[in-house]
């Protein structure tokens, strides 16, 4: 018990002591204090955005549920026309061509007429049987095997009823009953062991975590294709497509004009080891190629294999007005820990959004007015030119 204290204590200190070193930094933290002032400006904008949608969701099912309990409580026969709607509703469910079928209805009795998939039948029976105010239906419907030369079963897709928890994204309703289940468990579980080894703990981690993010458990948990973040940012600077080209297509030149940039290292044609520097000294490295240039056009890049910063993206240049340059750039990448892992690079301040943000003030700064400060030194632009040449 002693030990866990101890340790507990620790890691307190340890994290005060980052996190003074981060915002009273004497040369960054005044910037930093006014980020994490209009981040929460944001957050709490986009909260109170939630709460206004979480109300409507809520009144919205409410209102639903009340109507079908008043449905159940005092039963009457729909109209022929709410029947047919219900009978479409039911059908765009589960056939990949509900528009190749018609529905007519009379007096509960429902008639189907068109054309179906052969191994869709059986579920058509089944879901028109269980739809409420049928009291019997009729088939004229044509089966096709192979719908080649029957031009309404073209394309089309199967549709799948999804149950709420495995869709990609959340109603606000659904998230905060996730959310607040998720709370209970991960509650329950450290109640039970001391810790959030429990795996009731472990799963109300997980379900807090995804209705908090509202993306795939997939994504959160860092697999799948959803994992990735993509970043896009465009900025106009005083100089010519050349000049920033020349800069760019040097990459043992940007630790001199970019502040995270701590050292690229040149392993061998177009491959390069990359180390970029966050809060408190951490480092993250990893190794990635140039695999694509068009003098004054372009530049792409591509992390190696087995890279624990999967990354890729593309930088253009484009002359404006003959005086600037706009320069697009459109990266993506996959954290270590999915958007666990984004969400605490980017408290730590080494995701890629932050430090592109940061590291353009300073790269504007030195074509605009030919010098910034990097590191703590004055850099001129003569400087990155002549290690570029």
């Amino acid at each position: 018990m002693k030990k866990q204290t101890l340790a507990g204590i620790f890691a307190g200190a340890y994290s005060a002591g980052l996190l003074s070193m981060y915002l009273l930094d004497p040369q960054r933290g005044k910037r930093r204090r006014a980020e994490l002032r209009d981040k929460w400006v944001h957050t709490k904008s986009e909260a109170g955005k939630f709460s206004a949608r979480f109300g409507r969701d809520l009144v919205n099912r409410t209102e639903g549920a009340m109507a079908e309990a008043e449905q159940l409580l005092h039963r009457e026969s729909p109209t022929d026309y709410v029947l047919e709607q219900r009978v479409h509703t039911a059908l765009g469910r589960i056939l990949s061509h509900p528009g190749a079928v018609e529905v007519s209805a009379k007096d509960g009795s429902v008639f189907l007429s068109g054309w179906i998939l052969a191994d869709e039948a059986e579920e058509v029976d089944k879901a028109v049987a269980s739809i409420e105010g049928v009291k019997d239906f009729t088939s004229y419907l044509n089966t096709a095997d192979n719908p080649k030369h029957i031009p309404a079963l073209q394309g089309g897709e199967r549709r799948r009823h999804i149950p709420e928890l495995f869709q990609e994204r959340w109603s606000p309703s659904f998230r905060v009953l996730a959310g607040c289940t998720g709370l209970g468990l991960a509650a329950f579980g450290k109640a039970r062991s001391g810790s959030f080894k429990n795996p009731f703990a472990g799963a109300g981690l997980l379900l807090l975590t995804r209705s908090l993010l509202n993306r795939p458990f997939a994504a959160v948990a860092g697999a799948g294709p959803s994992a990735g973040i993509r970043v896009q940012k465009t900025l106009f600077v005083k100089a010519t497509p050349a000049e920033l080209y020349q800069f760019w297509n040097n990459p043992e030149n940007y630790p001199k004009a970019l502040p995270h940039v701590k050292e690229v290292t040149r392993l061998e044609d177009s491959l390069y080891q990359w180390q970029l520097s966050g809060t408190a000294g951490l480092t993250v490295k990893w190794t990635g190629k140039m695999v694509r240039s068009i003098p004054d056009k372009l530049i792409e890049w591509k992390s190696s294999p087995g890279a624990i910063v999967e990354n890729h993206g593309i930088i253009h240049f484009d002359a404006v007005n003959g005086e600037q340059t706009r320069i697009q750039i459109q990266m993506s990448y996959r954290p270590p820990a999915g958007l666990v892992g984004h969400a605490f690079a980017a408290l730590l301040g080494i995701d890629p959004k932050t430090i592109l943000d940061q590291d353009f003030v300073r790269l504007k700064a030195l074509f605009n007015q030919g010098i910034t400060v990097v590191h703590g030194h004055s850099v001129m632009k003569s400087d990155v030119a002549s290690a570029a040449s």
